[in-house]
């Protein structure tokens, strides 16, 4: 209980430093981006000729790409709010530069456009990790429930076989072991019947997955075991549309 207690506070411990470090990433993106973007003025107002490049004089759009890292980041961690207010901390510091520093034509719809370009790049990226980890969601708690069905049948009296499309046995339980042996990953055919190729005549897989039907036959083995087979449609955890098989024995209510 105690190691259970002590590692629960070690993840614990390693999510908040991750977290304290999310915090501050995106100003510290921010930051260096806006300290780019006035890199040139700054130069001229310390009299840095050293420093003096000509490519920070230039086009300001093209400076202004550079505030995508950060945008684009907070989409991804802080999803759409924070793309939002990141979008509107980059165009508070677009202002200065638009209103008094640049001298291209129209400074201000140019900021604006882009402003604008930017906001949706970060709020679709936050829309794209909202979707992706519903579906991971989605695709954990299908599995949590697939689980859980397969233990409720692991402990029925009959034998449950489920069997793709392409005729590979999926899941057996225990019982179906027992009596048949372990053959995941085998044919059916082969795992029941020692054949080389499906029986055409008396397989049912393609009416029960293709027509959807529920099935219901007796089938005699050559050790005189006869079983009464159920089988029915099913949707495994992979979205692909198998047959469930029940396999109840009634060799001796046929003797009797």
């Amino acid at each position: 209980m105690n190691k259970c207690n002590f590692r629960h506070k070690a993840a614990s411990a390693i999510i908040g430093v991750r977290n304290s470090y999310r915090l501050f990433i995106l100003p510290l993106l921010l930051a260096l981006c806006t300290l780019f973007y006035y890199w040139g003025e700054l130069v001229d107002w310390a009299i840095w000729e050293a420093l003096r490049h000509e490519f920070f004089y230039g086009i300001h759009d093209i400076h202004r790409l550079l505030f995508l890292i950060p945008i684009t980041y907070a989409g991804y961690t802080a999803r759409i709010k924070g793309a939002i207010i990141v979008t509107l901390i980059a165009f508070i510091a677009f202002l200065p530069r638009a209103f008094f520093v640049s001298p291209y034509p129209d400074p201000l719809l140019r900021m604006m456009v882009f402003t604008i370009f930017a906001g949706t790049m970060g709020c679709l990226t936050g829309i794209v990790r909202n979707e992706s980890e519903r579906c991971q969601r989605l695709e954990a708690t299908v599995e949590r429930e697939r689980d859980n069905l397969l233990n409720i049948v692991d402990g029925m009296a009959d034998g449950v076989l489920i069997t793709g499309p392409d005729y590979r046995i999926r899941f057996m339980n225990s019982n179906m072991v027992r009596d048949f042996g372990d053959g995941v990953g085998d044919a059916c055919y082969h795992y029941l019947h020692n054949l080389d190729a499906p029986c055409e005549q008396k397989c049912r897989i393609p009416d029960v997955i293709n027509n959807k039907e529920i099935s219901k036959w007796e089938c005699s083995f050559p050790d005189g075991r006869t079983y009464e087979i159920a089988a029915a449609p099913y949707v495994d955890a992979d979205g692909v549309v198998c047959q469930i098989s029940i396999f109840r024995n009634i060799t001796q209510h046929r003797k009797d």
